[in-house]
């Protein structure tokens, strides 16, 4: 007689005294007010700043509400991005920030948007496959895809659409 898998599961994990759903709850850690930090030659590079995170301990990824990001140059805060959702892997401490995506230069005044953008630590660069609008004082970028500096110094758009001059003439 055979058992389809999907019943062996279930029969498995009922015979054991926990089941695989409750193993899954167990290793999960709910923060309120996480803060994370990189730093380079005692100089802070950027921190992350959540209203609170679930930590899934199998999986090494946080779960981030409302996080906000700032990164640094010389001690000074350079940028910001902010976002409703993301999640941080806790090893590599590479991010993923989600829904109303939202990226400020504080020097050069750029303003970017998008619905999802990824920051890698070890490359210091953000990466985006989703359409994006930078807005500089200088005009407006439309496109899709990005790879960018977190201070917004260096922007390359993949599929750029559209460039609307702010300044005048």
């Amino acid at each position: 007689m055979r058992i389809p898998l999907a019943l062996l599961v279930l029969l498995a994990s009922s015979a054991c005294g926990k089941s695989a759903e409750n193993e899954r709850e167990e290793r999960r850690q709910v923060m309120e007010g996480l803060t994370l930090s990189q730093s380079e030659k005692g100089e802070p590079s950027w921190t992350l700043k959540s209203r609170s995170a679930v930590l899934r301990e199998d999986a090494k990824i946080a779960t981030l509400a409302e996080p906000v990001m700032e990164f640094y140059k010389k001690g000074r805060a350079v940028s910001r991005v902010t976002a409703l959702a993301g999640e941080v892997d806790t090893e590599s401490h590479d991010v993923r920030l989600s829904s109303s995506v939202a990226m400020d230069s504080f020097e050069d005044k750029s303003h970017l948007t998008t619905s999802e953008l990824f920051y890698s630590s070890k490359r210091g660069l953000f990466t985006t496959p989703a359409e994006i609008t930078v807005k500089r004082p200088e005009g407006v970028l439309h496109g899709k895809g990005l790879e960018a500096k977190p201070d917004l110094s260096e922007i390359r758009i993949f599929d750029q659409r559209s460039v609307l001059s702010g300044a005048p003439r």
